[in-house]
């Protein structure tokens, strides 16, 4: 065996304590005639994946090197850190493997790699792969059985089956290090995968041997699966748009960016957002000068607002036959939680259980290490939230009249605690070291109350900002309106602050158990120095 490092493993770890070690003994297994090694990017987990690693760094000390994050960077900067140490290994070939996959053949790597060695006109290779649902009982096939012919021992990959919407599997992938500038990942802003295979193809073709690599996990913490319909849909659209315009020479992401366009604008319907649908189709077909997909998208949104008009019609003809009463007018945000707490209702299910368990967590364990002595929380609720909390001094501020009761009824012997309310002005200038917004962003209904809210909400404090919400459009029920509000710091208040970091949900939204899960997340804003 040569001494020199021939590959390199990339692999990411992010609160995969149930998947990593599977992940990283499928590599450690690998039955080859040159050296390689495994690089893992253990990103600050909340979980127990951070000792497993070490343990498997301890059993393995030559062929694993573990680069432990202090604080969660996010998958595109633990991923970007972990390429710029793959490149600096000097290694030829470098492999990608997520924590929470595996791979299946012990031969994998030498298969792979035996093929790129003796065929240097191809810049990657990669293997079929199986599909692994936590929900579904047996693996499934990937969807590439049809491209292959029997006795193919491999195809051929590029940009034309990329346009059919194969792009390969990135479990299983391994590429030629030269052909990868690492610069790429600034030169774009929603680096993906795809990203990468673009950047390859453009070095030369692929090849998909015809052998089972790897398997691929979906679950519910996954990066892809966690995100919400919406969001993923207009995800895709903006990362095929950036694609094809920072290589406008190559026609097949033209295709890709107009299916994934269109795949974007059915879901806005899905969500009634007919405003933003017809402007979506407006722009697509005005810049790429595509007016065949504005006439088609127009009569498809103008039916499907037809069709709502008439199922609305229905039901107002069948309600008015029912004789049911008119829902009652909605008289503001203040008034649905005074009268929320007066009918002896509590702050709602993100304050109990496991969701208010997991926010404590997060919460106690920033003050602790970030020695914060003062915090100012903005809408305390029942106070069932702050009994889980450890706070040298804490004020809470609240609309409600009747929750302010309730809290200082709780803590009333305690002394570092104080709640006022939110219009009792002579407390309007008071400052603290951390500023906390709790499950309260999307129950601002009103928009001059959630600006007021959030101009608020920065001036008070004199270092960070956590707010926990959700963080898209939509006003589905008429006390909840979701918002983008990190569009709102961006355009408000960025000069001065910055997002510190995001923290993912431990149990993100459920429609099978809504009330033990949540469509908010932590974001962590820092004061500029």
């Amino acid at each position: 065996m040569d001494d020199k490092l021939l590959a390199v493993v990339w692999m990411l770890a992010y609160n995969h304590e149930d998947y990593i070690e599977q992940a990283v003994e499928s590599v450690m297994v690998q039955n080859t005639t040159f050296n390689y090694k495994l690089i893992i990017g253990e990103d600050y987990s909340t979980d127990t994946t951070r000792s497993i690693c070490k343990r498997l760094q301890d059993k393995y000390p030559d062929n694993i090197d573990l680069i432990l994050n202090e604080t969660n960077l996010g998958h595109e900067k633990n991923g970007q850190n972990i390429y710029n140490l793959c490149l600096a290994s000097k290694a030829k070939y470098i492999a990608m493997l997520e924590g929470d996959d595996y791979w299946t053949d012990p031969l994998k790597l030498q298969k792979q790699i035996d093929f790129l060695e003796e065929n240097s006109e191809y810049s990657m290779s990669f293997t079929r792969f199986k599909v692994k649902h936590n929900t579904l009982p047996k693996l499934s096939d990937d969807k590439y059985g049809r491209y292959f012919k029997d006795g193919d021992a491999y195809i051929l990959f590029d940009f034309d089956k990329f346009a059919k919407g194969w792009y390969g599997g990135a479990p299983t992938l391994v590429f030629r290090a030269r052909l990868f500038n690492i610069n790429l990942i600034s030169k774009y802003r929603y680096f993906r995968d795809i990203h990468l295979f673009t950047e390859l193809l453009k070095g030369g073709n692929g090849v998909c041997l015809n052998f089972y690599g790897s398997v691929y996990r979906i679950h519910d913490g996954g990066i892809h699966s966690s995100a919400k319909p919406l969001e993923r849909a207009e995800t895709a659209s903006l990362c095929y748009k950036e694609l094809y315009f920072k290589n406008i020479n190559i026609p097949q992401l033209k295709i890709k960016y107009r299916y994934f366009h269109s795949s974007y604008i059915k879901e806005l319907l899905v969500h009634k957002h007919y405003f933003t649908a017809f402007k979506q189709a407006f722009l697509f077909g005005f810049y790429m000068k595509d007016f065949d997909f504005i006439v088609s998208n127009y009569k498809r949104i103008t039916k499907q607002m037809l069709k709502g008009r008439r199922i609305w019609m229905f039901k107002k003809i069948k309600m008015a036959f029912q004789n049911k009463p008119k829902k009652k007018e909605f008289l503001g945000s203040q008034h649905y939680w005074e009268q929320r707490y007066q009918a002896n209702k509590n702050s709602g299910v993100g304050s109990y259980g496991r969701l208010a368990e997991f926010k404590a967590e997060v919460l106690n364990a920033f003050v602790q290490k970030n020695g914060i002595q003062s915090v100012i929380e903005f809408g305390c609720g029942d106070g069932h939230q702050l009994s889980l909390a450890h706070y040298p001094s804490y004020i809470g501020f609240d609309v409600s009249l009747k929750a302010l009761e309730l809290c200082k009824e709780r803590f009333k012997n305690d002394q570092t605690k104080a709640f006022y309310s939110m219009e009792d002005e002579a407390f309007v200038n008071t400052k603290a070291d951390l500023v906390l917004s709790l499950d309260v962003i999307y129950h601002l209904i009103e928009d001059a109350v959630f600006e007021n809210y959030m101009n608020r909400l920065f001036k008070s404090s004199t270092t960070y900002v956590i707010i926990y919400s959700s963080n898209y459009d939509a006003h589905e029920v008429v006390h909840v309106k979701c918002r983008t509000f990190t569009n709102w710091i961006a355009a408000h208040v960025s000069n001065e602050w910055k997002l510190l970091e995001h923290i993912r949900n431990k149990y993100p939204f459920d429609s099978n158990n809504p009330d033990h899960s949540s469509m908010a997340d932590f974001y962590i804003y820092r004061k500029k120095r």
